[in-house]
């Protein structure tokens, strides 16, 4: 058996301008994970978990779920990420390897902005590539998972997600110059591992009533940015220019400037458009308690700065009165 497990991801600075050419700085978060498995089978099968089978007790429970959770289903993600592969080994010359089955769990909330999704696209691929004993760089596997997601699910995505769990740990990103491995025939961007240990005491809070997809969000922003929109452009370039500050002020071990960024980041996502009220609401009620805060991805979560200790206990009875579970990240 070949198992592997990829954990979530927290946004910290930059997002969303992974996709646009910009930077970010993003952290594993293990406390949520995505796990594979794969075992020798004939055929290839890939196998449901949990609620991931696509049977709804009535029309009004499908069209919840899928409102909240969108079309996609683990055995869909997977049969994508089999897809991809399959590509991969025949450009290599390997055939097209057969006779395997995949199973999967996942701890990481639905479409809450954690990187569910692309977490068990990387867990996928990773028992994918060892049953095909075909190694893969953790940047090529990271532009590999995207490739999955865009060209086959259709969902509109940046890098960053894919890179920080490919790598693990704190990661920032550059995607101002692209490189191209031939082997692969994927770009990817400049990525530098940064000690966690330099971070402040993070916490993470979500709302699982506030799911979305996150495709909502960005095909929205891809629409405008192409379009010129001068707002969103120049926007996008002063969240990218924040993950150059906040390297600096983590290297100085500045825990206060690396937190007033955090706010300054989500100041500057309000300015790309309409955000679910829910999760806006989340982030003024930790702004209200001294911890600045944004949202982790593109959904309904936020990540944000524990400046002292104390406010972790007042943070976590206050989310607990509104139905938001909370939970401090130790790096």
């Amino acid at each position: 058996m070949i198992e592997a497990s990829t954990p979530a991801r927290v946004g910290l600075l930059g997002n969303p301008s992974d996709g646009y050419g910009g930077r970010t700085l993003a952290l594993a978060v293990p406390a949520f994970a995505a796990t594979v498995r794969l075992v020798e089978s004939d055929g290839i099968v890939i196998r449901p978990h949990g609620d991931d089978e696509p049977r709804w007790s009535s029309s009004r429970d499908l069209v919840d779920r899928v409102d909240r959770f969108g079309f996609g289903t683990g055995v869909q993600v997977l049969t994508a990420a089999v897809r991809t592969f399959l590509d991969v080994t025949d450009a290599l010359g390997r055939g097209r390897p057969d006779g395997f089955e995949l199973s999967y769990d996942t701890t990481i909330p639905r479409q809450v902005g954690l990187a569910g999704s692309s977490a068990l696209v990387i867990s996928g691929l990773r028992c994918l590539f060892g049953f095909a004993e075909v190694e893969v760089p953790d940047e090529v596997l990271a532009s590999l998972a995207l490739r999955v997601e865009t060209e086959h699910l259709g969902i509109t995505a940046g890098l960053q997600d894919r890179v920080v769990q490919s790598m693990g740990g704190l990661v920032a990103m550059d995607f101002s110059a692209m490189e191209t491995n031939a082997r692969f025939g994927v770009a990817h961007g400049r990525y530098e591992a940064i000690d966690p240990e330099l971070l402040p005491p993070l916490f993470l809070a979500h709302r699982p009533a506030s799911a979305e997809p996150s495709g909502v969000y960005h095909s929205s922003l891809r629409a405008r940015f192409d379009a010129g929109d001068p707002v969103v452009r120049a926007t996008l370039k002063e969240l990218a220019g924040l993950v150059v500050e906040g390297r600096a002020a983590l290297r100085w071990r500045n825990h206060a400037g690396f937190a007033a960024l955090v706010g300054q980041n989500m100041e500057l996502r309000r300015r790309l458009g309409p955000l679910p009220e829910g999760q806006l609401a989340m982030v003024d009620l930790a702004a209200d308690l001294g911890a600045p805060a944004t949202f982790a991805g593109s959904g309904g979560a936020i990540v944000g700065v524990l400046l002292d200790p104390a406010q972790s206990e007042r943070l976590g009875a206050a989310f607990a009165t509104q139905g938001v579970e909370f939970l401090t990240i130790r790096p």
